[in-house]
């Protein structure tokens, strides 16, 4: 089943800048897709797109049977919900606990607390971090950082999960670690769509790969 599907798709922004050009691809559900290509070739734009962070200028993006470009703007929240998101800006609350940070998307989607905090120790537990449940952002290492991203994006368990370069900066074993997650939780049904140039990492995890240079996917 087609879980998100491109079809001649633009996206040009202010001043001329084409980002992407006429891509069309398929994605299926439960698939575990890398779009790679050197810095600059579109690879954020693209996930962006999927997540409606951005509209297409010409073409469609379908997700989930929903056309991107025509949703109204209280449809987004609702749409995202199928999505974790692990963008290179984490975004991480500094003043608030490891603990609390994972909690947060459970708290604004209302989840009840105990529940929710039981997921929140599973999602830690799962990427190595319940030992610094009370601890701050600000104490952890990049590569903690990172996985607490993770751990944060995939605790509402979403059928999508989207990453923008999640081993970019971080040292070898803690790249496998964090590559390992993401085999892993493809392999329990979560179609997951990485950008990356990590190429050790696709030889490792033998994804399909999408190629994008230029705006354009070349292979």
């Amino acid at each position: 089943m087609t879980q998100i599907s491109l079809s001649g798709v633009y996206k040009r922004y202010p001043g001329g800048h084409e980002a992407l050009a006429n891509i069309s691809l398929a994605i299926e559900t439960g698939e575990l897709v890398f779009i790679t290509g050197h810095s600059g070739a579109g690879k954020s734009t693209l996930l962006k797109l999927m997540a409606a962070i951005e509209r297409p200028s010409a073409g469609s993006v379908i997700v989930n049977g929903q056309n991107i470009g025509t949703l109204r703007p209280r449809g987004i929240p609702f749409l995202r919900r199928n999505f974790g998101l692990v963008f290179q800006d984490h975004k991480l609350l500094f003043d608030r606990s490891v603990f609390d940070n994972v909690m947060l998307p459970l708290d604004i989607s209302g989840f009840d607390r105990r529940a929710g905090a039981r997921r929140a120790r599973a999602a830690l537990d799962k990427v190595g971090l319940l030992h610094k449940e009370k601890a701050r952002p600000v104490t952890l290492s990049g590569g903690e950082q990172q996985r607490l991203c993770i751990a944060r994006a995939i605790v509402h368990r979403p059928a999508i999960l989207l990453a923008d370069e999640p081993t970019g900066n971080l040292d070898a074993d803690y790249a496998t670690a964090i590559g390992e997650l993401f085999r892993d939780f493809n392999q329990v049904g979560v179609t997951v769509v990485l950008a990356t140039h990590d190429t050790q990492l696709a030889a490792r995890l033998q994804p399909r790969v999408i190629d994008v240079r230029g705006g354009r996917i070349v292979a």
